[in-house]
């Protein structure tokens, strides 16, 4: 499947590229950019053909699929025209500012009888992935808690900073973070309540900080985020009936693939989360025990976001990443956005 990529940025060049061309079914056939130096650089480094605009990769017979790593607010128009002109589609996260746009988008997909995803790679974190199989084994009871952060002091990089293209600081990593709630089987997320802190960076408009409490049956799920913090917390912080897991830092991942090799990605024991755990009293005082120690993570991997991509286009299995998915994320934002705005919290459903 000859694929192309729409957008030479960070995201195009350092994440959807590579994992492109580590699957023997698609082909990084071409790369989309508007500046010339930029196609210059693609050519040199990828050896692909290059485009000036999506209309000129559209009018091309041979690509099949594109890959939208572009500003968030033109990820809708895109999308529509691609789908339009038969060809597939991914968008990298987040699918859309406003559920109306991931409704068009999905309409699109609809009457074209095209593929549509969205780049929701961090399903594929280790960290993650071993929350996931702490749930599936029972191995924390009951979930009770989470607390989801990536909290650093950093202004964000062009587009990235600004309101009308990429949205709050929310549709960056919140979306991943809302994302990964929607996913742990928690049922729907019945009430959403959320903050937006200012920035203090002269132009960047799309807040320093935000964070938001989701209401599950029985569960809550904090989402932060913050280009403001000068102080390091949890990635990840669960509480269950029967024990809890604290885990400091971020997915390997993303370093060793920008550092030009992903399988060298690791984990130093001192990097493991901590799982604590309930054990049986001590017969003498029966005073509850806990058991602690480092838990290897579970070792997923990026590949898989685009090994599905290729083996849904050729042997039509199920979408890991489904646009109705996407756009669930999208509605829950824009009713981050509504509770920070008025000061209230906004009742649900969202999610299943």
């Amino acid at each position: 499947m000859n694929t192309v990529v729409v957008g030479y940025g960070m995201a195009g060049r350092e994440l959807h590229s590579p994992l492109i061309q580590r699957q023997p079914a698609l082909r990084l056939y071409g790369v989309v950019a508007r500046k010339p130096e930029v196609r210059e650089r693609a050519e040199a480094e990828r050896g692909v053909k290059t485009f000036s605009g999506l209309d000129e990769a559209l009018d091309d017979p041979a690509v099949g699929l594109l890959v939208l790593a572009t500003p968030h607010d033109v990820h809708a128009e895109m999308t529509v025209k691609t789908l339009d002109a038969g060809r597939h589609c991914v968008v990298d996260k987040v699918m859309a500012l406003t559920s109306a746009d991931a409704d068009r988008m999905i309409a699109a997909r609809d009457r074209s009888g095209r593929m549509l995803s969205v780049f929701h790679n961090r399903r594929w974190d280790w960290d993650f992935a071993t929350i996931r199989r702490i749930l599936d084994e029972g191995t924390i009871g009951r979930p009770l808690l989470f607390e989801s952060a990536v909290c650093r002091f950093k202004a964000p990089q062009g587009w990235r900073g600004e309101l009308g293209a990429s949205g709050t600081i929310l549709h960056d990593w919140g979306a991943h973070m809302v994302d990964h709630a929607l996913q742990l089987g928690l049922g729907p997320c019945r009430r959403l309540t959320s903050w937006l802190f200012e920035s203090p960076w002269d132009g960047v408009d799309i807040g320093g900080h935000g964070r938001i409490i989701l209401e599950f049956d029985g569960a809550i799920f904090q989402a932060e985020t913050s280009r403001i913090c000068r102080i390091d917390r949890p990635r990840w912080w669960v509480v269950g009936t029967e024990g809890g897991y604290v885990k400091f830092g971020v997915d390997p991942q993303e370093d060793a693939l920008r550092g030009g090799d992903i399988d060298r990605a690791d984990e130093s024991e001192s990097q493991q989360g901590l799982l604590s755990t309930a054990a049986d009293p001590d017969p003498a005082t029966r005073d509850p025990k806990t058991i602690r120690r480092r838990l290897p993570s579970v070792r997923s991997h990026w590949d898989g976001f685009y090994a599905n991509i290729a083996a849904h286009l050729t042997r039509d299995e199920p979408l890991a990443v489904t646009a109705e998915q996407g756009r669930e994320v999208v509605r829950v934002l824009e009713a981050a956005l509504e509770s920070s705005r008025e000061r209230t919290s906004v009742e649900g459903p969202w999610g299943s």
